[in-house]
């Protein structure tokens, strides 16, 4: 409940910022060269599944207001088709549509809605991921690489019993999907 309040408070707060001070607009673009990956285990392999980023839509128009130390963010919104997660054959492919309901939901979206800079490369990013559904908070440390172009890394652990994904059962059960997976992400970004 504590946290819901904390979002809402977040939420209102950069409302307040748009409504007062007037927000920027600005194009981005997810350049392909990124990456995407979701990763996890049973009791006898580990999985990859790695996200076609050609896929995602050029470019995106996107809202923010920076503050001193964060930004906020007004549709920044980064959607996923599932069918763009290729797992490196056809029955781990299945099996992974099937654990993330792409029949029933067939994105995955990850809404960015604020970033807090605690250094020159650091940052924590507020986003709230949706997943078969269901939308979660979470708060993801990022690493900001600049090259030619800024490169954002981060990694989010996450619990697939909070969006209530129910694994598939392989051999009479005797495989079993660990809870918990991770979503990897590496994103060069042009402006």
């Amino acid at each position: 409940m504590r946290r819901l309040q904390l979002t809402w408070i977040m939420i209102l707060a950069c409302t307040s910022f748009f409504a007062q001070n007037g927000f920027d607009s600005t194009s981005i673009e997810i350049l392909p060269k990124s990456r995407l990956t979701i990763t996890g285990d049973t009791n006898i392999n580990e999985f990859l599944c790695e996200f076609n980023t050609a896929l995602i839509s050029k470019n995106k128009q996107i809202k923010f207001y920076e503050g001193e130390s964060s930004i906020c963010f007004e549709d920044a919104l980064l959607r996923l088709e599932n069918t763009g997660f290729d797992c490196g054959n056809k029955a781990i492919n299945k099996d992974f549509h099937t654990l993330i309901q792409t029949d029933k939901y067939p994105e995955i979206s990850l809404e960015l809605k604020k970033i807090t800079f605690e250094g020159k490369n650091r940052a924590v990013a507020d986003v709230v991921l949706s997943i078969a559904g269901i939308n979660k908070d979470y708060k993801v440390p990022v690493e900001i690489v600049s090259k030619n172009s800024p490169y954002f890394k981060g990694l989010l652990k996450l619990n697939i019993d909070d969006f209530n994904l129910e694994p598939p059962k392989k051999f009479f059960g005797m495989v079993v999907v660990k809870k918990e997976i991770e979503i990897n992400f590496n994103l060069a970004v042009l402006n």
